[in-house]
């Protein structure tokens, strides 16, 4: 048992690749459990070094391997949340904006000088929390100027986060950058 509920065997696949949907939890066969991730939405770890380095981390502490740039990316009984796809639990808004709370959703129209991100809720920024408005335009290290003038976080190299830190953490060959954002090392 990898402590993670299910309904589809297709929702145990982030935790390990030969697990399935037995009696709406998620497991794998006794003879692969040598390596297998432990996981569970509140609290994560597990049997083997190294199982969970290249999984993002949802804003619950679910370890997730699935990157999206939209809803449609994520499977049923997921939501594109920060770049990664993430078990639906219905508290999506609480942490909608890289850990914070949404400011409304987007559902149905527009954010009105806020960004509607892939979890379909208006947040200051598509990615990372904001550090704040732009001073004329600048913004402090590790953030740029949004076009709604929020500042935002940015990785180095541009490239789009890999999930949002889950208390100060990210997958192997990742770091937690300012704005709560994984960054490429």
């Amino acid at each position: 048992m990898l402590g993670v509920g299910c309904y589809n065997s297709f929702q145990c696949t982030p935790y390990a690749s030969n697990a399935q949907c037995i009696q709406g939890c998620c497991c794998v066969p006794p003879s692969s459990s040598q390596s297998t991730t432990t996981v569970n939405p509140q609290f994560t770890s597990t049997t083997t070094n190294n199982a969970l380095a290249g999984l993002a981390f949802c804003y619950n502490g679910q370890r997730t391997q699935v990157r999206c740039s939209r809803g449609t990316d994520c499977q049923f009984g997921q939501t594109c949340m920060q770049g990664v796809c993430c078990t639906t639990t219905g508290q999506e808004w609480a942490f909608a904006c890289a850990g914070e709370a949404a400011l409304a959703s987007c559902r149905t129209g527009t954010c009105n000088g806020f960004v509607c991100t892939t979890s379909n809720y208006c947040c200051e920024c598509a990615f990372g929390q904001t550090s704040g408005p732009c001073n004329g335009g600048q913004c402090g290290a590790g953030f740029t100027c949004n076009n709604n003038q929020f500042c935002c976080p940015q990785c180095n190299n541009g490239a789009a986060p890999f999930g949002t830190c889950f208390n100060r953490q990210c997958p192997s060959g990742f770091s937690c950058t300012s704005g709560n954002i994984c960054c490429p090392i």
